[in-house]
């Protein structure tokens, strides 16, 4: 039960909307990590005019709760494939889904008038309703949240390390497979998305061109770097306070998609070549025209 919903927020508080430009297209994005990728899509989506992308457009990656550590290819298509059937059913698709446990303890009716309007119930019933569900890990708030877009102009794909240590290349071939039949985007860094953000702070093919088995290799280097994402820490200083995306990243994203031109960027190249296809989403972003 504790591992049958994955899609959370890990807050209740969204940011307000009421000044954003409604967006005719968005890019939803289900990623491995729970963190870096997270923040860097979110510097994208709040620099987009600085970036000469139409404010008509946007990414957003699928969150999922901090302990969630379900990274396999698979697992990452399923968290979006979770949204998905959220987007397709709408509420109904949030009160098939909760429990028939819940659903007998607030009933139907109370449920339906959380989803509708939330002010019609009072706030200590709202907040133990929320709190009951959090704890089998599931975030109505977020499924609300989520459940406002659905413009049939969207499009959706997954961001996955190659990761040698882990992700076999069968399982990686079936999984750019399935994405192709579900006309699902299939973004790939070879070996790892930080590797990605080093293209943004150094010319790799000239400084590590001695280097490139360490990178292809990317052994661990500690408890908690492997080869290149030391390079990336020593360089742009990752800290508790984030990646600092405005400083080390935002400057430098057209430098690091040339940079990223010179390396493999097909999918099935991707599996046993170093590079990242994410640029190709940066672009797609940049190039859309206002219908």
């Amino acid at each position: 039960m504790k591992n049958r919903f994955r899609l959370s927020s890990n807050a209740f508080e969204r940011e307000d909307e009421n000044d954003k430009v409604e967006p005719q297209k968005i890019f939803f994005l289900s990623v491995e990590g729970n963190a870096t990728e997270k923040e860097y899509f979110e510097g994208i989506s709040a620099n987009r005019h600085k970036l000469g992308i139409n404010a008509v457009v946007d990414v957003q990656v699928l969150s999922r709760r901090r302990k969630d550590n379900k990274s396999a290819p698979q697992q990452v298509i399923e968290l979006l494939e979770e949204y998905l059937r959220l987007r397709e059913n709408g509420k109904e698709s949030i009160i098939k889904d909760i429990p028939d446990l819940f659903v007998e303890k607030y009933g139907v009716d109370f449920i339906k008038s959380y989803l509708e309007d939330e002010n019609r119930i009072t706030k200590s019933q709202k907040n133990e309703f929320l709190t009951d569900l959090l704890k089998i890990g599931y975030d109505l708030n977020y499924r609300k949240y989520l459940q406002k877009y659905n413009n049939e102009l969207d499009e959706f794909g997954i961001l996955i390390d190659r990761d040698f240590q882990t992700h076999s290349e069968l399982n990686m071939m079936e999984c750019i497979k399935y994405c192709k039949e579900k006309n699902y985007s299939c973004y790939i860094s070879n070996p790892c998305f930080e590797f990605w953000l080093l293209l943004h702070l150094s010319d790799v093919k000239k400084e590590y061109a001695n280097e490139m088995l360490k990178i292809s290799e990317n052994k661990k280097v500690s408890d908690s770097h492997t080869f290149v994402s030391k390079e990336v820490s020593l360089k742009a200083h990752h800290g508790k306070s984030g990646i600092n995306f405005k400083k080390n990243y935002l400057p430098n994203i057209d430098v690091a998609i040339a940079r990223a031109k010179e390396f493999s960027s097909d999918e099935y190249e991707l599996i046993d070549n170093v590079g990242c296809n994410i640029w190709k989403l940066i672009e797609k972003m940049k190039k859309y025209e206002v219908e």
